[in-house]
């Protein structure tokens, strides 16, 4: 069977044409949820490789473990607030996959548990900051001890970006419903867009949490 003239044409060149001096139609929904699907996609995977480099350092410098510095024996982390710390990244994880569910069925429940996921990840990057006022070494104490501090600020920097993400979709939600579309020409069904924009950010966000789990495991436990 011959395919039809739309399925030749990338996904982008879907839009219908219009006479020249005719404004031009809003974007098809279906544009913007495959743009976002892919790039939450190609964001994971330029995370990998900038987690990476971290795993990298850790594994090449305890190889070759310089003057026995690699990690002297005051260089520890606090084990409960890293366990805190990862417990809180996790269970923010699960809060915001059932949000995504919840936004799939419909449930206006999605908001709660996406407000949820944030406070926890919120609360994960307060623990983290307050073991940097509680440990007793820097980024220059020992190779593992550069390693550790670097690692985790930027890994809380991904998380606190990501959190801003996922906040952008609760409160364009509770926009929507303070003020339901009228007849000026509002967007009548805001999820419908919201959808794709919250799918992404969910799957970001439970991929950055899967790193969170890798780095607890090589920071506290190897």
């Amino acid at each position: 069977m011959m395919a039809s003239e739309s399925e030749k044409l990338p996904l982008g060149m879907m839009t219908p044409s219009v006479p020249a001096g005719v404004k031009i139609p809003p974007e098809p929904p279906d544009i913007g949820a495959r743009t976002l699907w892919v790039a939450s996609r190609l964001l994971c995977g330029a995370t990998t490789f900038f987690f990476l480099a971290f795993v990298f350092a850790y594994f090449y410098l305890r190889s070759i473990n310089q003057d026995h510095m690699w990690h002297p024996a005051h260089v520890n982390p606090k084990q409960g607030l890293g366990a805190a710390f990862i417990v809180c990244i996790v269970l923010s994880a699960v809060l915001t996959i059932v949000a995504g569910q919840q936004m799939k069925g419909r449930s206006r429940a999605w908001v709660t548990s996406a407000t949820g996921g944030i406070v926890l990840a919120l609360a994960a990057i307060a623990l983290q900051c307050f073991e940097y006022t509680r440990q007793h070494f820097g980024p220059t104490n020992g190779a593992f001890a550069s390693v550790f501090c670097a690692w985790t600020a930027f890994y809380l920097i991904a998380v606190l970006f990501t959190m801003y993400w996922l906040e952008t979709q609760v409160a364009t939600e509770f926009r929507a419903r303070s003020a339901p579309a009228g007849s000026e020409g509002d967007i009548e069904d805001p999820d419908r867009l919201i959808a794709p924009a919250l799918d992404a950010a969910v799957f970001y966000w439970a991929f950055l949490a899967g790193i969170g789990v890798v780095t607890y495991v090589i920071l506290y436990l190897l």
